[in-house]
């Protein structure tokens, strides 16, 4: 069964031979590896007050050392720790330190099915028989190789075995700006090597480095591989948990591999340095800050691939509901804004690069009312790097709640994010490069979000900002480029072969910059290669396909260029998609259409006139009007069916109203004209109604069919000061929306917008305030 050996304190062992398979090593004083090649094996390290040393800060391990984490006692609980263990508490010190070595870089030149040999952007000190992680450069992350060092002589690697895909490795220009879409090439062989054992490696059950409270893990140079439990909770590679402030910590420059369970997780752990690691190969997110208390935290230039879901026909099970289902695995999972990440790239995977799952307070052990990551302003998120994910590069929604499932949340920072009444702050997402997404680069839901100086290629969509006051500014968005990818057989492919976004949905029209919500705004964006083509539409700006939901006229575009783009495409609304037929946004500068103030809009007759101009390579008329938010909600959600708007000269939109109890209804309308609102199952007994986006003096005349006259009130104040009173229908245009006129069942309203406002509101009652 093997020995059971106590270090105790005070007691200082050098390690100079490899040791029978222990049954477990408890180190309460100091076990120092000598300078030789060294195996141990255990079923359970446990540094309790005590220290492990392999090597030294400074002074790295310079042979070969193992340390091997058995299994012989299966369900064995080391202090409520599991088994399979090193654990790491109550002082004890945990030292990790492997050579130097790179611990990745990108290719130099584009690396061809069958070649033996890949150019590096920088010489590496790697040697024959390392294993590198060569990452997919297409949307499929499964491209994604494993392969072996033959010979190394300057920048060129030669391998032992050809390579099965295509790997891009050139850069490129568009209009001035840079694209790099170069593949990463990882080290995983390292001197230092943590690894669970070969026994259960079928029931993906390997080693753990758990660090508690009062322990300290110095990590670098180190490999880790056949790693984390599958399934468990907190049974994970490497693991700081409740630790606190692990200022006196760090993890940089490790690999690790082939693993079974997330790869490092910070768990109420603060303030520590995770540098220049490669990480591939896990089931459920990867780098993992569990409960969103996390912060103070400093990630960069991380090098992570290979994420993926569990796989429920081989047994997998979720951690987590977030590690399955949409949007799917995070390689980089950051619970709280208040940590940096710098430099890291997200290479690959089933669900999305970096994700920003923000709950309202943190959850779990860390839970507390009075922390709200939500509201936190963003300490940084500078030059990361994200591709070849099924959902999204960077997702900034889908918040967790208590139960650990995830709904769409809005992240809108604050100075004081204790209190709501606080200034609000922007958030920028800085020189972020996304590409080979099949959804979105990029996706970002709630205020004040700014993606400054992004380079976005490739994507379904380059990105969308659902809720409001968010902007793209400057930056680079490419929607086809030299990158044509390296489709399956079975997949449809694009013009010279080209692997596609969607090739399920090989016609879906590739956008740029997705206006969704409002308002939303695009700014000195250099847009290049949106070309329509036999297969599919494209175009630069487009809206948010197949939606239902009210969305912001003022939309804006700016100082955008376009090089070889189709400047705007919207698709043909859709009968019961109100936001379809609602698709709007304004040209602030005339780079989009050739005159400032200019909107562009859908195919929805509500929208145009003959005094626009129609561009039938956008879909989309260009009119000079000023538009507004046209709106009406039945209060008490008591069903009015569907809403059917006419202006005064005829034209006429349906309107079906917001999906669940369809009873919001919600439009782009030209201000300043008349318009007749019918509604299919009569007026409810509380129909609020307004207009929004507009400026103080513009008006929308509306006129309703109402069997019996109604009790008014004025811009969401019920009550006798703003109760309107009832006036001529000749006189009621002369009013600044202060009446109402009423004859022969027919209601006359003037919506009107007071000075100081961009809104103007009507509450229409059956009783005296609406009771």
């Amino acid at each position: 069964m093997g020995a059971a050996v106590t270090i105790p304190a005070g007691k200082a062992v050098v390690l100079d031979v490899s040791p029978p398979r222990l049954a477990s090593l408890t180190v309460q004083g100091r076990l120092t590896f000598a300078e030789k090649d060294l195996d141990l094996k255990a079923d359970w390290i446990m540094l309790d007050g005590g220290t492990l040393e392999v090597g030294r800060e400074g002074q790295p391990f310079a042979h070969r050392a193992t340390l091997t984490l058995t299994d012989a006692r299966p369900g064995e609980n080391v202090m409520d720790m599991g088994d399979k263990l090193i654990g790491v508490m109550d002082g004890g010190h945990l030292e990790l330190h492997g050579q130097p070595r790179l611990s990745w870089t990108r290719l130099a030149q584009t690396a061809r099915v069958g070649s033996t040999a890949l150019r590096l952007q920088t010489s590496p000190n790697w040697g024959p028989g390392d294993r590198l992680v060569l990452a997919s450069t297409d949307f499929d992350a499964a491209q994604q190789e494993t392969v072996t060092v033959r010979s190394v002589s300057g920048s060129t690697v030669t391998l032992t075995a050809p390579l099965k895909f295509m790997h891009f490795g050139e850069v490129q220009t568009f209009g001035g700006g840079t694209l790099d879409e170069r593949a990463e090439v990882g080290l995983l062989t390292r001197n230092v090597t943590v690894q669970g054992s070969v026994e259960r490696r079928n029931e993906a059950f390997g080693g753990q480095i758990m660090v508690m409270r009062g322990g300290q893990a110095r990590v670098e140079g180190t490999e880790l591989t056949r790693m984390g439990q599958a399934g468990l909770l907190r049974r994970y590679p490497l693991h700081f948990h409740m630790v606190g402030s692990a200022r006196a910590s760090y993890v940089r420059g490790n690999s690790l591999h082939d693993l079974f369970n997330r790869c490092l997780t910070l768990h109420g752990t603060n303030d520590l340095n995770v540098d220049g690691n490669v990480m591939t190969g896990t089931v459920g997110h990867c780098l993992f800050l569990e409960d969103g208390a996390e912060t103070g935290n400093v990630i960069t230039d991380n090098l992570v691939l290979g994420t993926r879901a569990p796989d429920s026909k081989k047994g997998e099970k979720a951690v987590l509901p977030s590690d399955t289902g949409f949007p799917g695995p995070s390689s980089y999972w950051i619970s709280n804004p208040a940590n940096t990440l710098r430099g890291n790239v997200a290479a690959g995977g089933d669900g999305v690069g970096f994700w920003y799952a923000l709950a309202e307070h943190p959850t779990g052990l860390s839970r507390s009312e009075g922390i709200w990551p939500q509201r936190t302003p963003l300490t940084a998120f500078e030059n990361n790097v994200a591709h070849s994910y099924v959902t999204a590069g960077l997702d900034v929604d889908h918040g967790p709640g208590a139960d650990g499932y995830v709904n769409p949340t809005e992240y809108h920072p604050l100075r004081n994010p204790a209190d709501e009444k606080s200034a609000a702050v922007p958030a920028y997402f800085d020189r972020f490069t996304a590409y080979k997404n099949r959804n979105s680069g990029a996706w970002f839901r709630g205020f004040n979000q700014v993606l400054r100086g992004a380079v976005l290629a490739d994507n379904a969509v380059g990105v969308t900002f659902a809720s409001s006051l968010n902007a793209m500014e400057g930056g680079l968005i490419v929607g086809e480029s030299a990158n044509v990818g390296t489709p399956p057989n079975w997949e449809k492919r694009g013009a010279e072969g080209r692997s596609l976004p969607l090739p399920q949905q090989a016609d879906f029209p590739i956008r740029g910059f997705e206006f969704y919500d409002g308002t939303v705004r695009a700014s000195g964006v250099t847009f290049a290669n949106f070309l329509p083509s036999a297969l599919r539409p494209a175009g630069a700006l487009g809206y948010r396909r197949q939606n239902h939901y009210p969305l912001s006229p003022v939309n804006a575009a700016e100082n955008l260029r376009f090089v070889e783009a189709n400047r705007v495409y919207f698709e043909t609304p859709l009968g019961e998609a109100d936001g379809d037929k609602s698709a709007t946004f304004l040209d602030l500068s005339g780079s989009v259409t050739g005159q400032a103030g200019r909107s562009v809009v859908a195919s929805n007759p509500l929208l145009f006139d003959s005094s626009c101009t129609r561009r039938a390579e956008w879909n989309a008329y260009i009119c000079d009007k000023p538009y507004g938010r046209l709106w009406l909600d039945d209060v008490e959600r008591g069903g009015v069916g569907s809403v059917t708007l006419r202006r005064a000269d005829g034209a006429t939109a349906v309107l079906a109203g917001t999906p669940g109890a369809r009873a919001l209804f919600s439009t782009t309308a030209p201000a300043r004209l008349n318009y007749t609102a019918t509604l299919a199952r009569g007026l409810p007994r509380h129909l609020r109604l307004g207009i929004n986006d507009r400026v103080p003096g513009d008006w929308v005349r509306l006129d309703l069919a109402v069997p019996y006259e109604p009790v008014i009130y004025r811009d969401w104040w019920i009550d006798a000061r703003s109760r309107l009173k009832r006036v001529s229908r000749q006189a009621l245009d002369a009013t600044n929306g202060e009446g109402y006129a009423w004859e022969n069942g027919t209601l006359f309203l003037k919506l009107s917008v007071q000075p100081g406002r961009t809104y103007a509101a009507l509450d229409l009652c059956r009783t005296n305030l609406c009771q």
